[in-house]
C-alpha cells in the first residue's frame, strides 16, 4: 500500500520535529540518522509510514560491558536509539501528565517550604549523569529526582507541575513529527529568530493576505515575493494542498523578481517536485515586465549573437548538440517572457511583498490584473501603505474599497482554570493594504454617444 505523503511520513521529504522544549527543527527523512542533540538520535526509517502528529519515544538498548568501559575511558560513541510511537496515547502531546503527581502529597501553600538550595536534592549531578548513561527512561529518571527531593511534597500542586515541566523538558527523550506546512515553517523561523528573512510577517498576516487575495485552485496570480519563497509556498498550499497529481487543479503563479535569478530558498521545504514547480511557477524580472521586448528584436539579437544562424533550422532539428540546445533554450525563454509581458487583464490577483517604491510599481503593473480582482500589499511599516493609499489609490477611480489593516494578535496562555496573555511577542505582524481594481467609465460620456 502506497504511503500518502500529505497525511503520513514519507521517505525523502522534509519534516518538522517538535522537541519537548517547544522548539521546532527541520530534517529530511532521506538522512539515515536524525540527531536531536541532548534528546538523542534515531534512524529515520523508524518513523516512515506513521501519520503526521505522532509522538515518538527514543529508547536505547542496555549497553554491554565493553560499551560501558568505553564511556568510562571518555570514548563515548553515539549509538542511535529506536523511535517507538505512542499508539495508545490519544492526546499525542509533549506535555507531562499528572500520573506522577497522583502519588505525591501537595500542600495548600508554600509556608512550610524552606529554601535550602541544591543540598535538598539527595541525587548529585554525577548520579543523574550515571542514570542518563544507563539510558534510564525519562519518567523513571524524573520519578527518581522527585523521590530524592526533600521539598517536593511541601510544594503546592501548581508548583509541582511547574517543577515537573522543567524536568520533563530537560530529560525527556520524545519528539513529535509534523508536516512541513507554511504554518510549521513559520514556527521554525520564529524559534531561530529569523523573521527578518520573511519581512517579519506573522501567521495572522499571511492568512489574511491569502484570504483578501482570494487565492483558490485554477487561479492565475501575479506575485512579488521577497520572503525567500515563503509567500509562494503559502499560495501553493492554498491552490493545491500538497497534491501534484490532481488534474482538476491547473493554476499558475507568475513571480516578478528583482534580478534574473530569484531568491526562493525556502521553497525547497515545500516537498513539491522540481517538475511540478517548473510547470506551475513562471519567472520574469521587473525590467523584462516593464520594458518588454518583441519577437522581431529577439530574432535579430539571436542572429547577431550566433553569426547569422537561423533559429528555425535549430527548432526543426530532432537531435541537437548541447550547445545547440542551450541556444534553443535561450530563444524559448525570451519568447515566454514576451508572452508573459503581453498578458494584460489576465491575472486573478496581484499579491505584493516588496521593498520597492509602491506607487510607481502598482501604477505600472496593475494593468495585468483582471477587472474586479484584488490587489493586496504587505509591508512591515504603515507609512509606505499610507502614501500609496492617499497619494495614488484614493485619487484613482480605477481602485475601490481601499483599506489598510493590521493583524496584531497577542497570544494567550491557557491552562485549566486560568488564562492570561503572554507578556512577549515575536512580531507585530506588519500591515496590509487591499483594494479592488475596476474599469472606470464616465456616465456622461456614454450618454453623449
Amino acid at each position: 500500500m502506497a504511503i500518502d505523503p500529505i497525511t503520513h511520513i514519507s521517505f525523502d521529504k522534509y519534516i518538522i520535529i517538535q522537541l519537548p522544549n517547544e522548539l521546532y527543527k527541520i530534517y529530511n527523512t532521506f538522512t539515515e540518522v536524525i540527531g536531536l542533540g541532548k534528546y538523542g538520535s534515531f534512524y529515520s526509517k523508524d518513523i516512515v509510514g506513521y501519520p503526521y502528529g505522532t509522538v515518538f519515544d527514543i529508547e536505547y538498548e542496555e549497553n554491554d560491558t565493553e560499551d560501558q568501559n568505553k564511556k568510562q575511558k571518555g570514548k563515548k560513541e553515539e549509538t542511535p536509539g529506536v523511535a517507538i510511537p505512542r499508539k495508545d496515547d490519544t492526546a499525542q502531546s509533549l506535555e507531562i501528565t499528572d500520573d506522577i503527581l497522583s502519588n505525591n502529597f501537595n500542600s495548600e501553600s508554600n509556608r512550610l517550604l524552606i529554601d535550602q538550595g541544591s543540598s535538598i536534592q539527595k541525587l548529585s549531578n554525577e548520579d543523574i549523569e550515571l542514570l542518563k548513561e544507563q539510558n534510564t527512561r525519562a519518567d523513571k529518571l524524573i520519578s527518581n529526582i522527585i523521590s530524592n527531593n526533600g521539598n517536593f511534597q511541601l510544594k503546592t500542586k501548581q508548583s509541582q507541575q511547574k517543577y515537573l515541566i522543567r524536568k520533563f523538558r530537560k530529560f525527556s527523550k520524545c519528539f513529535k513529527v509534523e508536516r512541513c506546512t507554511p504554518q510549521n515553517l513559520l514556527k521554525f523561523l520564529m524559534d531561530k529568530n529569523d523573521l527578518l528573512r520573511i519581512n517579519d510577517i506573522s501567521l495572522e498576516s499571511i492568512a489574511l493576505q491569502l484570504n483578501l487575495s482570494n487565492i483558490q485552485p485554477n487561479g492565475n496570480y501575479l506575485v512579488m515575493d521577497e520572503t525567500g519563497g515563503f509567500l509562494i509556498y503559502s499560495i501553493l498550499e492554498r491552490m493545491y494542498g500538497g497534491k501534484e497529481d490532481d488534474e482538476t487543479k491547473n493554476g499558475t503563479i507568475t513571480i516578478i523578481t528583482e534580478t534574473e535569478h530569484p531568491q526562493l530558498d525556502l521553497l525547497k521545504y515545500s516537498n513539491y517536485s522540481d517538475e511540478f514547480l517548473k510547470k506551475t511557477i513562471k519567472y520574469i524580472s521587473v525590467m523584462e515586465l516593464l520594458k518588454p521586448q518583441n519577437e522581431e528584436f529577439v530574432r535579430a539579437e539571436f542572429l547577431r549573437i550566433n553569426e547569422d544562424l537561423n533559429i528555425n533550422e535549430l527548432l526543426a532539428l530532432k537531435e541537437r548538440s548541447p550547445l545547440q540546445q542551450r541556444k534553443v533554450n535561450w530563444f524559448e525563454r525570451q519568447m515566454s517572457l514576451i508572452k508573459i509581458s503581453n498578458t494584460v487583464d489576465y491575472y486573478d490577483a496581484l499579491v505584493l511583498q516588496t521593498d520597492f517604491e509602491l506607487k510607481e510599481l502598482v501604477d505600472r503593473i496593475s494593468k495585468y490584473v483582471k477587472p474586479g480582482s484584488p490587489i493586496v500589499v504587505f509591508c512591515k511599516f504603515r507609512e509606505p501603505l499610507l502614501d500609496l493609499s492617499n497619494e495614488y489609490l484614493m485619487k484613482n477611480l480605477n481602485f475601490l474599497n481601499v483599506k489598510i489593516l493590521q493583524t496584531s494578535c497577542r497570544p494567550y496562555q491557557t491552562k485549566r482554570g486560568k488564562i492570561h496573555p503572554l507578556m512577549t511577542m515575536k512580531s507585530n505582524g506588519g500591515w496590509l493594504l487591499s483594494c479592488i481594481k475596476v474599469i472606470y467609465q464616465d456616465i456622461n460620456s456614454v450618454d453623449k454617444e
